[in-house]
């Protein structure tokens, strides 16, 4: 194999989705988003699908069904999904698991967040 195949390859692998859920004027969804565009450059092969829900009906309706879908019941924002994992607000130790998780999902293929069912 030479190394423009093993290039090719590595351009194929599928990208990694993290669904980001913020809030127009949320403190804690602004570090997050600082967070995030840290990670994207760090981890190309992340791809960040991000909605406001505060004024947005739509991705708010998004939120519940994805919510019901991981077992969980969010009162606020910042909501983030990634494998099979989901995260209410953010903070240091929030960040460390998006990133160890995200390590995994680039190891091994992890399904798109909103086609998981926790049952």
């Amino acid at each position: 194999m030479t190394f423009s195949s093993n290039l090719s390859f590595a351009e194929n692998k599928k990208s990694v989705i993290l669904y980001f859920f913020w809030g127009e004027g949320c403190p804690y969804c602004a570090k997050e988003k600082i967070f995030l565009t840290t990670l994207k450059k760090k981890y190309p092969r992340l791809e960040i699908k991000d909605y406001e829900v505060i004024h947005n009906q739509a991705p708010r309706e998004l939120l519940m069904t994805m919510s019901r879908s991981y077992g969980i019941s969010p009162t606020g924002v910042p909501v983030t999904f990634i494998g099979d994992k989901s995260f209410v607000g953010f903070n240091e130790e929030i960040a460390s698991k998006i990133e160890l998780i995200l390590k995994s999902c680039l190891k091994k293929t992890c399904e798109d967040p909103l086609f998981y069912k926790k049952y």
